[in-house]
Order: C-alpha cells, then sequence, then structure tokens
C-alpha cells in the first residue's frame, strides 16, 4: 500500500523487511516437514509521519485465514488473567448504570472474556455475543446469555446481533485489521447510538515496540499497529468520540474508551518524538539479531537455550536470530495445545517447562511474564539460567 490506511497521507519510512514469514503466529503444526512448509509472506512494515500509524505494506488479506486451529490462548498465566479481569472491571464500571445491557465482543476468541464479563457485570448483561471465525464452538461458561458466531464481525455481519449493541469490546483484532477504518465503521453502524453506548479497544502500542526495541513485536499478521496519534485520528474520522486512551499491561497495549459522535476532522496535533523511535529503531535491528545470536552460542554449551513463548514474540525471535533452526533448541510455553507440536518455518520443538534439563538458558519473550517464569521454574525444581531481551 502506498498510503497510509488512517490518514491516507504518504509521506513514511519503512521500519522492517522480512522476505519471508508466517502469516500465522499462533498455528503450530504436528511435525516438522509441516511446519517448515508453513504458509509465508513478507513483511514491509511502514511508519506514517502523518498519523505514527504502523501497517505491513506486504499484507495480503487473502492470504490469511483464521480458523479452529489458530491457538493464541494465554488464559493460563496467571498475570494475562489478572489483567483480564481487571480490564473486565473497567468495562463493567464505566458501562450505563441504568436498564440491561447488549455486548458485543468483536475477535472474542473462545470466549474467555465474554465469560469474565458475565462473571463480573452478572445480571446486568441481557446479552453478550462474540464474533471469531477461530471459535471452536465450545462456550467457555454457563452463562445462558453468551452466544458465540464463528463469523468475522463487518457490515454484512452486524445484522445478526439480536439488539444494537450498548457495549462493543474488540480486544486485540483491529491490529489484524488492514482496513481499521472500515472496521471502525463498522462497530459504529452496529452500536446503539447513544451517548451512553461504549465502544473499549485494547491492542499493541508501536509507540511501546519502537522505545524498547522488540523486533519480535512485528510480524505479518499484526498488519495495523497503533500509536495514540493515530487512534485520534480514526476515532475521529469514523464518528466516534475519543473518552479515554491511556496504557496498560506494563505499557505494552493502549487502552481506548470512546463513545459514538459525529464525523470530524482529526486533530492536527504537534509531531511527537515517535519519529525520531521509529528511526532509531531501522538503526538498531541489525545489531541486536547479530548481538543475540553470538549470545546463543556462548551459552549454548549447557543443556542448549530455549526461548518462553511459542507464540508470536517467540516464533518472531527464533526466526529472527536462527531462521534454520540450528541454534535454538525449542520453545518452552504452557499451553498444553501447544506442547508436543513445532513452530512454522524454524521448524523448532515446542515443550512443556517440565522438560527442562539443569543448565539450560531460557530466555523470556515478555517482561511482564518474568516474575511467573522464574516461580514456575522454581517449583519444577530444574537449575536454569534466565535471560530477557533487554540484557543485551
Amino acid at each position: 500500500m502506498t498510503i497510509c490506511p488512517i490518514c491516507k497521507g504518504s509521506s513514511f519510512i519503512e521500519v522492517d523487511r522480512r522476505a519471508r514469514v508466517p502469516l500465522l503466529q499462533n498455528r503450530v503444526w504436528e511435525d516438522r516437514a509441516g511446519a517448515r512448509v508453513a504458509p509465508a509472506g513478507a513483511l514491509s512494515m511502514m511508519f506514517c509521519r502523518t498519523c505514527e500509524f504502523a501497517w505491513n505494506g506486504a499484507f495480503d488479506r487473502s492470504k490469511v485465514l483464521y480458523d479452529p486451529a489458530y491457538d493464541n490462548d494465554q488464559m493460563q498465566s496467571d498475570y494475562f488473567r489478572k489483567h483480564v479481569a481487571a480490564m473486565a472491571r473497567r468495562i463493567v464500571d464505566a458501562a450505563p448504570k441504568a436498564g440491561c445491557l447488549h455486548v458485543a465482543e468483536v475477535g472474542c476468541g473462545q470466549g474467555a472474556f465474554l465469560a469474565e464479563l458475565a462473571e463480573v457485570g452478572g445480571k446486568r448483561f441481557a446479552s453478550l455475543t462474540g464474533f471469531d471465525p477461530a471459535w471452536r464452538g465450545q462456550l467457555p461458561s454457563e452463562a445462558p446469555n453468551i452466544r458465540i458466531l464463528q463469523r468475522y464481525f463487518g457490515q454484512e455481519t452486524a445484522y445478526l446481533m439480536e439488539e444494537p449493541a450498548q457495549i462493543v469490546v474488540s480486544r486485540h483484532t483491529i491490529e489484524h485489521v488492514p482496513d481499521p477504518i472500515e472496521f471502525l465503521r463498522s462497530i459504529r453502524t452496529a452500536m446503539l447510538n447513544s451517548p451512553d453506548a461504549r465502544l473499549f479497544l485494547e491492542t499493541p502500542d508501536i509507540g511501546w515496540i519502537f522505545r524498547n526495541f522488540q523486533p519480535q513485536d512485528l510480524f505479518y499478521e499484526h498488519c495495523s499497529l497503533f500509536s495514540p496519534r493515530a487512534f485520534e485520528f480514526a476515532l475521529a474520522s469514523t464518528g466516534f468520540e475519543l473518552l479515554q486512551l491511556e496504557h496498560v499491561f506494563g505499557g505494552q497495549y493502549l487502552w481506548v474508551e470512546a463513545r459514538p459522535g459525529d464525523i470530524s476532522h482529526p486533530p492536527m496535533t504537534a509531531a511527537s518524538e515517535l519519529l525520531a523511535d521509529a528511526n532509531r529503531f531501522v538503526e538498531r535491528r541489525a545489531e541486536f539479531v547479530e548481538k543475540w545470536g553470538d549470545q546463543i552460542d556462548i551459552v549454548a554449551q549447557g543443556s542448549g537455550v530455549w526461548v518462553w513463548g511459542a507464540s508470536s514474540k517467540g516464533v518472531t525471535f527464533a526466526l529472527l536470530v536462527d531462521p534454520a533452526g540450528a541454534r535454538l533448541k525449542g520453545a518452552i510455553d504452557i499451553n498444553p495445545n501447544k506442547v508436543g507440536r513445532f513452530m512454522p518455518i524454524s521448524t523448532l520443538p515446542i515443550s512443556a517447562p517440565s522438560e527442562l534439563l539443569d543448565g539450560a538458558t531460557v530466555i523470556v519473550m515478555n517482561p511482564n511474564y518474568h516474575a511467573e517464569i522464574v516461580e514456575i521454574v522454581a517449583e519444577i525444581g530444574t537449575n536454569v539460567t534466565i535471560l530477557n531481551l533487554t540484557d543485551i
């Protein structure tokens, strides 16, 4: 794409380019042969100088299929479950106080967040409807007011809501959408046209990725990454009034609360420091890959080096530093559905924490989980060296 999907500007820089990356980071494979030929595409991550939006200019919507084999479940983590509970409480506290409410979640996965909302909100929610093509067909709780549709959400499926939604939630979905403006317009159409209606969005912050130099957070399916300024542009131009925008999850995610409003001209705020951060990101990428490759070679003499996390960050990090799958021993993951399978392209095996041997080294993909990982390793009684990506 030669123009920015948000502001239609034509002034941008390319912050990362990779010739072959998996189309789906959270699709694991039964054997090495399948993993080796996993569907792949190119990454050309662009950053708009005007609205500070980032997108994969090489993204091809027709190649990406989300189905029940897609597994991004993180609910085995205590840290993540606490975050989910806190976000559900925020929504309940911000919801209109009068009457029973109809809720829609766009990109609901297997319904864990809907179940949390049902538990926290109780009888305040008349219905909770989820949309996700990757849903496997088993409701996450006994709540009779939860309904999940194995469908993408859009103008053509919004009518499936039994009632207009007073609350629409979309967590970690908009970054997968190549046309976020049309996505937001679809949500606006499905919402009750009332100042009491609310939209809640959670998505990775491109600024956090740049400032903390996290190249493993750039991958194919995350084709749309927002900054606060990009959200201001997108919401104003699709008929939403921004009420709140803040960082959550240790600063990694943006949390947005908005309500229906009039379509307006996006604010022309002064340029931030984010462009400078983007330029520094470009300069550091090669150094990051070289230094981590050397570090892995140094510590590999023990019982091997593992990445902790066989999801998006782990898949990308492995391909950056060990594309042939020769340096790393494999990946450790607490999701039992991934254990015993293989990561795409690198073909690294996925193991449970209990399979770590004394003398092994693990590289933590997300600093938020460091303390939890230390506890897990202590419980299994293995003498393991734990490194963070910020250690180099």
